[in-house]
């Protein structure tokens, strides 16, 4: 215990930390339910990045109860005023909570990579995601059994144990520095990865603009991250630490949950859309139905003037062909668009099912 009087006296600095915590992870939940509502309504349809996701939900909701529990045993507090069973305590649910935050961290980003894995199927891509897949899960089993061989014996890291044998705060901060680095790299190559892919949608601009956004969510946590290490590089571990530890308890807290709002971001777009609409914003129309209404349109035109202007029904025959051609150049691009927004909103409207039956049998028409 820290033998010197703090000149601020008995105060805490934990609520502080428990309220922002709070506000996150309300955002994410909410995020959360959203996504799982549009994948059970009105068919269910649950695939393994969403169940990967729910158990990094769950994980961070248990991280929250035991930041709470250890902030009600001093942490946030000077050393000075805390007894030290409650010292014991607070610092054997921060163990617990570091250990648990790694993986709901990873979780996340697994889940994001797992929903990228729909987006191409070329083996680069592919290859790429699970690289990064294979060594966010080797770096959290590597950063945990160095946690748990960082103090001989174990107890020690909570408790004061005598003759216990630590690592010294340098080599603590290694794996740190490595498992960190590792996340900001993943988190930048998840982040970036599909906005080409996104940019190259036949999609109006707007739309492209929307779900840009939505999939790069995850460069805040990037910063996030890099705002850790910077804050690592002049951590003190032998210094009250019950009151120093908040700084990075918070900042750890807030990357995992930017993680799982960023992995969740992407489904609501759907949503969002129709959000944005109820304030006449209006740049979301798909360029295919309106190039359905122009071939309904001249379907109309050519069945009242085929019998007498021939000409103008060949006429008729060649501008057909060529929203026809035009539709086709576009296929590729489109097709890879309603994948996306169907897998990041399944729960479309009927009025949206319908729009693409008309879709299909207007195509279908102009082909005979």
């Amino acid at each position: 215990m820290n033998t010197e009087t703090p000149l601020d006296g008995n105060t805490t600095v934990a609520p502080r930390m428990i309220i922002i915590s709070a506000v996150l992870l309300l955002v994410a939940l909410t995020a959360y339910s959203l996504r799982i509502y549009t994948h059970v309504r009105p068919a269910f349809k649950l695939a393994g990045e969403d169940y990967i996701i729910s158990l990094a939900v769950a994980v961070e909701m248990t991280v929250f109860a035991l930041l709470v529990a250890a902030s009600s045993y001093g942490l946030g507090r000077h050393s000075f005023y805390v007894t030290p069973d409650n010292s014991e305590r607070a610092l054997h649910y921060m163990f617990t909570i570091m250990m648990l935050g790694l993986w709901a961290a990873t979780l996340a980003r697994v889940s994001i990579a797992y929903m990228l894995l729909r987006l191409d199927s070329s083996l680069a891509w592919r290859i790429t995601l699970w690289v990064g897949i294979i060594i966010q899960i080797i770096a959290v089993l590597g950063t945990n059994i160095c946690q748990l061989l960082q103090c001989s014996p174990l107890r020690s890291m909570w408790a004061v144990v005598p003759d216990a044998r630590c690592w010294s705060p340098i080599q603590t901060q290694i794996y740190g520095y490595i498992f960190a680095g590792i996340s900001i790299l993943c988190d930048l190559v998840f982040a970036l990865m599909p906005l080409l892919l996104v940019w190259n949608l036949t999609r109006p601009l707007l739309e492209r603009i929307l779900l840009a956004v939505l999939m790069a969510l995850g460069l805040c946590a990037t910063a996030v991250a890099a705002l850790k290490i910077y804050h690592m590089n002049g951590f003190d571990l032998t210094s009250d630490f019950l009151r120093t530890i908040v700084e990075m308890a918070l900042l750890s807290r807030a990357e995992e949950l930017v993680l799982i709002i960023a992995a969740c971001a992407p489904f609501l777009k759907s949503p969002t859309e129709s959000f944005l609409r109820r304030f006449n914003v209006s740049g979301f129309r798909s360029t295919l139905r309106s190039l359905n209404k122009i071939v309904l349109t001249a379907n109309d035109s050519s069945h009242t003037a085929v019998n007498h202007k021939p000409s103008q029904s060949k006429g008729f025959e060649a501008s057909k062909d060529t929203i026809l051609h035009s539709q086709n150049s576009s296929k590729i691009g489109r097709n890879e668009c309603f994948e996306l927004v169907h897998d990041a909103s399944s729960g479309s409207s009927r009025q949206d099912m319908e729009h693409k039956r008309k879709d299909q049998t207007f195509a279908g028409a102009n082909a005979v």
